[in-house]
């Protein structure tokens, strides 16, 4: 193959990488865009249910909340990492800044997280897959959830915290890092006036059940969180190749332009040269 064509065949392979970033740019700005839409909702949701948590458990002197949550055994290290790859050094940055303890178990949602644990030496107890769009955060959120009961049923977890992003600007993310378990209620009491709310629970069996329900809205927030930074580092990943294959394009057309010039100059060499020696070649006067 010649310079020419070779030149043209790796432009056309550059253009089909930039029509994939492109998707990939469109599929990602789309995720944060939704992820951003229902991220007020969860922590109305979230706030809701800490505010219940809190005035439910002012009606027991004692609630059950406290034997729920401490489990006398190992903390529970909860960390929110990506599913998918080119998102940057998103799942590094995470566990950087996870201060993960030496003991303990650690729970990872993210199948990059994951891969990433296992290249630090870090055993991962149990993991689960991250989500994939912004409307499958809740089903991980009860995963987890799950899991860390069944933990806590056995008394087998001492507390749990949760390490999570949570997206700072169009491109950037914080790392966060608060404890889920157990509950500080004093922590997310806030002074109530009026009446004692209405309850049709035993005041102990309603903070149970509010128990679960803020554990809940907790873990999902985080994950919509996590999944929102994610797409955000994909999206700034994504927009970062566009600019490289844009300035690849440029390169290659000026290398196409200046090759083209070349071969013209080269044909136009060949056509002078040509006549040149036909002019030789021929007798004077045209004469045998």
């Amino acid at each position: 193959m010649s310079a020419l064509g070779e030149t043209q065949a790796r432009i056309e392979s550059v253009r089909k990488l930039g029509t994939v970033v492109g998707a990939m740019r469109g599929i990602a700005a789309t995720h944060v865009g939704k992820a951003r839409a229902a991220l007020p909702g969860y922590e109305t949701y979230a706030h809701v249910i800490a505010a219940g948590l809190a005035r439910a458990a002012a009606l027991v002197e004692r609630t059950e909340a406290g034997s729920a949550t401490r489990p006398a055994s190992e903390p529970v290290a909860i960390v929110f990492a990506a599913e998918h790859g080119f998102a940057g050094g998103f799942s590094e940055r995470v566990f950087d800044a996870a201060r993960l303890p030496s003991g303990g178990r650690l729970f990872v949602a993210g199948a990059r997280g994951v891969n990433l644990a296992a290249q630090k030496g870090l055993a991962v107890d149990w993991s689960t897959a991250m989500a994939s769009q912004a409307a499958a955060v809740g089903a991980v959120a009860r995963r987890i959830a799950d899991r860390l009961y069944a933990l806590l049923a056995r008394s087998e977890a001492a507390g749990a915290v949760v390490v999570h992003a949570r997206q700072l600007g169009p491109a950037d993310f914080e790392v966060v890092r608060r404890p889920l378990l157990p509950i500080d209620l004093a922590a997310i009491r806030a002074p109530v006036s009026g009446p004692p709310p209405l309850v049709n629970l035993p005041p102990a069996k309603l903070v149970e059940q509010l128990v679960g329900e803020y554990l809940f809205s907790e873990l999902a927030l985080a994950a919509l969180e996590s999944f929102a930074s994610e797409n955000a580092a994909r999206l700034a990943t994504m927009e970062s190749a566009r600019l490289n294959i844009d300035r690849k394009l440029e390169d290659l057309s000026g290398r196409e332009r200046l090759l083209r010039q070349e071969q013209i100059t080269a044909e136009v060499q060949d056509v002078v040269a040509g006549a040149l020696a036909s002019e030789v070649a021929a007798p004077p006067g045209g004469r045998v």
